[in-house]
């Protein structure tokens, strides 16, 4: 289908995107202090879902349970996962993420406003393969040390740099690669091979795809694939930024 032929869709609220009754949940574009975008790794009742030797990285976060609001969806969520609490923050652009067609700019009326509206295809080998799941991602800063609470949930949380979160789809680095490149273990060390390869799925595919519209250059030489979108103004990138100072999803 010619990208044209896509329709131009217009959320005005989360509720238009992802109305009650529908597969919902939300997840975080987390980040440390030093920038890095913080990821769960795969935990032990998901290894089957893995190829051997491999774990998926995702967003922490996870569904959203009928009638429970977005934010205490995202409290819940990260209490669960990593044992402390997070700051969340607005988003000047709200990225609608479709499966299909072209990433688009909305400027939807909840406060805080989302960074994204993503919709994700539940992948091969899991139980809701194929079906449509639409997640609210949130940006926020860790107020506490994350640590392990599920080993079956959570092997471990990693810290990605921006240029390995773009990088993300294309390839599938050892742990001690990324390490090396400037990644981070910040919880589960003595759970996870630095051996094992990594690859995302969920949000941290759509952040691979988010990124780039942000700002984000890749050094010379790094060929980049993240989808089409809508041209972003000067005025949307410097924007969007202004928040930055201070799964499965």
């Amino acid at each position: 289908m010619h990208p044209r032929s896509y329709p131009r869709i217009m959320f005005s609220t989360i509720e238009e995107f992802a109305p009650e009754g529908t597969e919902t949940g939300v997840a975080l574009a987390l980040q440390d202090d030093s920038g890095r975008y913080l990821f769960f790794l795969a935990g032990t009742r998901h290894q089957r879902q893995c190829p051997p030797g491999q774990l998926f990285y995702a967003g922490i976060g996870g569904h959203r349970e009928r009638g429970e609001d977005w934010l205490v969806c995202v409290h819940r969520e990260v209490k669960e996962e990593t044992g402390t609490e997070v700051d969340i923050l607005s988003s000047s652009i709200t990225w609608y993420v479709p499966q299909q067609g072209t990433i688009r700019r909305l400027k939807p009326r909840d406060r805080p406003r989302p960074l994204a509206l993503y919709e994700m295809i539940h992948p091969p080998g899991t139980p809701r393969a194929g079906g449509l799941y639409r997640i609210v991602v949130y940006r926020a800063r860790l107020r506490g040390e994350p640590r392990i609470l599920l080993l079956d949930e959570v092997r471990g949380i990693v810290g990605l740099t921006e240029m390995q979160v773009v990088r993300g789809p294309d390839r599938r680095p050892r742990l001690a690669e990324l390490l090396e490149e400037g990644a981070c273990l910040v919880a589960g060390e003595e759970h996870v091979d630095p051996r094992v390869r990594l690859y995302p799925i969920g949000t941290a595919s759509a952040l691979a795809r988010i990124l780039p519209l942000l700002g984000f250059v890749a050094p010379a030489g790094e060929g980049l694939n993240i989808g089409r979108s809508e041209p972003l103004s000067e005025t949307a990138r410097n924007g969007d930024r202004e928040n930055q100072g201070g799964p499965r999803a």
